[in-house]
């Protein structure tokens, strides 16, 4: 099968890369909760306001994840 084709090996290997994410820790402040992030870039800690799209001061955008709570 040439290249390029669709085949059912496509779904195996796509060709856009999984997008970048990051599970941070909860930072509670005086006045605020924060969250702080290990970039998966640049390897530093950054620290964000809000869940969800977010860009580092490195300059990379990344997915912000809630981390799983703990079962009861």
């Amino acid at each position: 099968m040439p290249h390029g084709t669709d085949g059912p090996q496509q779904g195996l290997f796509p060709a856009t890369p999984a997008p970048l994410s990051a599970r941070p820790l909860v930072l509670v402040t005086r006045g605020r909760i924060e969250y702080l992030a290990h970039c998966p870039h640049c390897r530093d800690w950054h620290r964000h306001v809000h869940l969800g799209t977010v860009t580092g001061p490195c300059g990379v955008e990344y997915e912000l994840q809630p981390r799983r709570g703990r079962a009861a």
